[in-house]
This record gives C-alpha cells, structure tokens and sequence, in this order.
C-alpha cells in the first residue's frame, strides 16, 4: 500500500505541472483573442482627414435673396444639389472643385473650372467643421477610419441648408 501511495504522490505533481501548463497556455491564447479583438477608440485630429474625397450634397435654396433671420414659407426654395472634389491637405486646409445645379437644366461651373478654399477642424471624437470661402458652413462626422464624412451645410447669410456625404478616392 506504501508503494501505491507514492506513485500516486508522484504522479499527481505531474498532472498538476501538465494542466498548470495547459491552463496558462490557453488564458494566454485568450488573453491575445481579446487584445487583438477588442475595439480601441480612435482619436481624430486634422491629419484625419488627407488626400481626395468625392463630394455629393443636395439640399434647399432660397429662390429670391433674402435675410438669413427672415422666416420664409418652403415654397421660397429650391432644390440644389453640386457634385465635388475636396482635397484635404491633413493640416487643417482644402480646396475643391465644384458643380451645381439649382433646380434647372443648367450646370453652373460644368467645366470644373470654379475653385473654392477653406479651412476644417477636427475633434478627437470625429466630429468637425469645414468653412468654405464666404460663410459656407458645413458640420460633419468622420466615419471609417476617415475614409467617409457625413454633413449637414448652412448657409448663414444666404439660407442654403445642405446634406450630403464624401468618400475617400
């Protein structure tokens, strides 16, 4: 019986030392699972946002001039909607290239001609302002990784209210 126990003894040391292995090998490999897995918030700044992203918007503008605290009726706009090429220089400036229509049959600056500049911020949380020539204003949120922006444009003096959207090229 004495010898029993003794194998028994010696037996259970190595069993412990095989599961101990087992047992830290796999908190490891689930340790690395949820390191590489798990989101991390991603902080935005003015480098966020480089290179060329296209541009569509639609929106409403008013159809006669008209002070930006007038209240008008919706019959006072019309549609407008402008196709665009932004590029950002990821330090805070842009310039754009841009194409109209208000409502007709004509696009204005179909030769892509018209040049616009402006200046943007950016929030660690994605979130910023773009300023285009004038007192063009446009509120965005980055998606993506910086690949997508969504915005909502005004107009303060001149009552245009926009939305539209840019990708990355």
């Amino acid at each position: 019986m004495k010898n029993q126990n003794i194998m028994f003894t010696r037996s259970v040391p190595k069993m412990s030392k095989a599961r101990l292995f087992r047992s830290v090998l796999a908190l490891g490999v689930v340790a690395l699972i949820m390191h590489v897995s798990l989101p991390r918030a991603q902080a935005y700044d003015l480098s966020s946002l480089n290179g060329s992203y296209a541009d569509s918007l639609s929106g409403f503008a008013p159809l006669s001039p008209g002070g930006p605290n007038r209240p008008v009726s919706i019959g006072a706009y019309g549609p407008v909607y402008e196709a665009g090429l932004y590029t950002f220089d990821g330090a805070g400036s842009f310039t754009a290239s841009l194409v109209f229509n208000f409502g007709g049959g004509v696009i204005l600056n179909a030769s892509w001609s018209q040049n616009v500049t402006g200046t943007y911020t950016v929030n660690a949380n994605g979130t910023g302002t773009m300023t285009l020539t004038g007192d063009h204003r446009r509120h965005f949120v980055i998606g993506d990784g910086g690949r997508q922006l969504k915005y909502v444009g005004t107009d303060p003096t001149g009552g245009i209210v926009v939305g539209g959207s840019m990708v990355k090229q």
